[in-house]
């Protein structure tokens, strides 16, 4: 497909999942049915901005409306790795499995931009070869015993806690760390999660995220300016919202031209491809620009 249009056939394709959703059954469903981003998903992310929606939450949106209806309700407990494969594999669908990027280097002094091609295909991390609805861990801190039973973080675990980390961080750690704890004992005692010390609550956190390797898309990079080694977490959410919001944002503007300049409503414009529409801007930029060097 064009690099400047979105699809608008409604054809779904098969995606897999590295974990698996979890529903009544024994075994997690690990294939899920997907279409491709169209210009109403676009459109409905340009007006969640006003809806006060943090990105978390829209992402998940995103993915509701994307999978096939009967699978909709799943993408609010499909678990953090899961739903970055998944918007990874709705961006490869959507535009192509080829990602420019470019970051500023974060290293002291330098702050040089970098141009990377990222590719979906390598992003993605192949199915889990144990995948479970419960995990336990065991640890000892300061002599004393701690036993844990505890789920991954799901997506409206994290849609929950980012809301509140915007006032109380803190809070959000341990709403979260509650959400997703299904017992702890202490010298076999039970213990709520807000009296667990610090040091287990890190364990547990590094646990979930042995468990789901995919929830953390870590890139190893060296800066070719200052040479600096670098680790950088990749945002798929951030990177598709940005990328459709851009896209809507153009949108807009080539509306406003051509709508001011030949009377044309929106829905002439957005009928055209964006391609099109570029074209006739491209006329009446030279027709200005003539009239100007008279």
């Amino acid at each position: 497909m064009g690099a400047d249009t979105l699809p608008s056939a409604c054809s779904f394709a098969t995606v897999s999942l590295p974990g698996g959703a979890w529903g009544e059954g024994d075994q997690p469903l690990r294939e899920l049915r997907l279409r491709p981003a169209t210009e109403d998903d676009q459109w409905f992310l340009l007006d969640s901005l006003d809806s006060g929606l943090l990105p978390s939450a829209r992402a998940t949106a995103l993915l509701q409306r994307c999978l096939e209806p009967a699978q909709q309700s799943i993408a609010r407990t499909l678990s953090v790795g899961d739903r970055e494969a998944l918007l990874l594999q709705l961006r490869s669908i959507t535009f192509g499995d080829t990602m420019p990027c470019i970051l500023g280097c974060p290293a002291q002094g330098c702050g040089e931009p970098m141009e990377l091609t990222l590719q979906v295909s390598e992003l993605l991390t192949p199915a889990y070869a144990q995948v479970r609805k419960q995990h336990e861990l065991s640890i000892d801190d300061e002599g004393a015993s701690y036993s844990l039973q505890f789920r991954l973080p799901t997506a409206a675990d994290v849609d929950a806690a980012a809301s509140l980390a915007c006032h109380d961080p803190e809070l959000a750690a341990l709403e979260l760390l509650r959400s997703c704890l299904a017992g702890a004992t202490h010298d076999g005692r039970p213990v709520s999660a807000e009296s667990l010390p610090g040091a287990v609550r890190d364990a547990v956190a590094a646990a979930m995220a042995e468990h789901d390797p995919q929830a953390e898309i870590d890139l190893e990079l060296d800066c070719p300016n200052c040479g600096q080694p670098l680790s950088v977490i990749f945002d798929a959410a951030g990177y598709l919202l940005q990328e459709l919001e851009r896209r809507a944002q153009q949108a807009l503007r080539d509306v406003h031209v051509l709508a001011s300049e030949y009377g044309w409503r929106e829905g002439e414009v957005l009928q055209m491809s964006a391609g099109r529409r570029a074209r006739y801007i491209a006329l009446i930029s030279e027709t200005r620009n003539r009239e100007r060097a008279r």
